[in-house]
Parts: structure tokens; sequence; C-alpha cells
């Protein structure tokens, strides 16, 4: 399992096992977000599996997927209220972390946040969001 930091709130990384769940606790994580879709692949566990081991490990667990390169003004807004709703630190994942990479900065943008350093971070985390920059500074404004 890989996470990386996005804020001191906030890590994001690729799918999790539900082996992994237990070592996100320990990490001091304590809500995970899932945005991959069930199925999306063969490999990946269903989410139900990891919400109720992740409940067992008493750690707050959300489902919001997203398909890749679709993420809509609903969803930012359904993030944001998870982000404000759910104990922190987060954990964010979905295939590589992109997704959830680019959802926190999208709703950073959203709340103000630098855009420069959303990049920076999400650069840092091995995420290229250059693509993303018209969507970000749009939402700055």
């Amino acid at each position: 399992m890989s996470m990386k930091k996005l804020s001191d709130q906030f890590y994001v990384g690729p799918q999790i096992e539900i082996d992994d769940i237990e070592d996100i606790q320990i990490s001091g994580i304590k809500s995970i977000i899932c945005l991959r879709p069930d199925g999306e692949g063969a490999d990946q566990p269903l989410f139900d599996a990891l919400k109720s081991q992740a409940a067992t490990l008493g750690l707050t667990s959300h489902y919001l997927p997203i398909v890749p390169g679709q993420i809509s003004e609903d969803q930012i807004a359904e993030f944001a209220d998870m982000v404000a709703n759910s104990p922190g630190p987060i954990f964010a994942y979905c295939r590589s972390g992109l997704r959830a990479t680019a959802l926190w900065a999208l709703h950073r943008a959203q709340t103000g946040q630098s855009v420069d350093e959303s990049l920076a971070a999400a650069k840092s985390a091995g995420h290229d969001l250059t693509a993303l920059v018209p969507r970000l500074s749009a939402a700055a404004l």
C-alpha cells in the first residue's frame, strides 16, 4: 500500500486491499474515501467489503464513485461535505491516486486555496495536474 501526503489532513493513494486497512488505521488515518467505482477493475475488492473492515477498526468510510476524467460539480460538492464531516486525517484512493488528487485540488480551488500550492503538492505525490489547470483556475475565481 502506498499513501502520498497532499496536506497534513489529506493523503491519496492507489487501490487498497482489505488487509491494507489495518495499516491505514495504524498510520493514524481516521477516514477513507473510495473514488473507484465497484467493478472498474477485475482485481479490486468491492467497497462494501472494505467498508466493513474499516468499521471494524473504527474508521469512517465513504463511497464516491467517479469515472476517470469525469469529475462533476456535484461530486466536488459531495466530496467537500465528506471532508467537512469526517474525522481526519483522511485517505482517498482510486486506481492510481490521480482522481483522488484531482478531486482534492478542485475542492481546494473552490475554497480559495492556492492553485499553485495544490499543483506542487500533487507533483510531489507523483501526479501531474497540468491538464486540470484551466478548470482549477476557473474554480478559484
